[in-house]
């Protein structure tokens, strides 16, 4: 499980930050959705909203060649399922289409497009705190 460095948030909000500890392990100890998977919509949303994300669970040449993930021959299909899914949110989730939905139902069942739609949101939500805890801290 990634590390979520917001502690200089946390100290303001104790009690939060406690919660969200619960729910970000919960999205990593699932067992619906796959921690590699997980890693690559958290590694591709974080470089998306400027965060500067540790890859933990994919080598070092997967998030070099993450920003060209649709045509790189590293990624799978399933990967790019994923990753279409994730950026779809990212940018505009009104947009999401019946085909984009159909595909994560084909490749993650209706458990799978719940974590993944949940887990992209925490993603988005968190790595944004980092960046403004970056501003705000330093």
């Amino acid at each position: 499980m990634p590390a979520l460095r917001l502690e200089p948030l946390f100290a303001y909000r104790p009690g939060y930050a406690a919660a969200l500890a619960d729910v970000w392990a919960a999205v990593w100890e699932q067992d619906v959705v796959d921690a590699s998977t997980l890693e690559l919509c958290r590694l591709r949303i974080g470089q998306l909203v400027g965060a500067r994300p540790h890859a933990e669970h994919v080598p070092a040449e997967v998030l070099d060649a993450l920003p060209r993930w649709p045509d790189h021959p590293g990624f799978t299909p399933r990967d790019r399922v994923a990753l279409t899914f994730a950026e779809q949110l990212l940018f505009d989730v009104s947009a999401l289409d019946d085909e984009q939905a159909a595909d994560v139902l084909r490749e993650y069942g209706e458990a799978g497009l719940l974590v993944l739609a949940y887990a992209c949101g925490l993603f988005e939500t968190t790595q944004r705190a980092e960046v403004a805890a970056a501003v705000l801290f330093g």
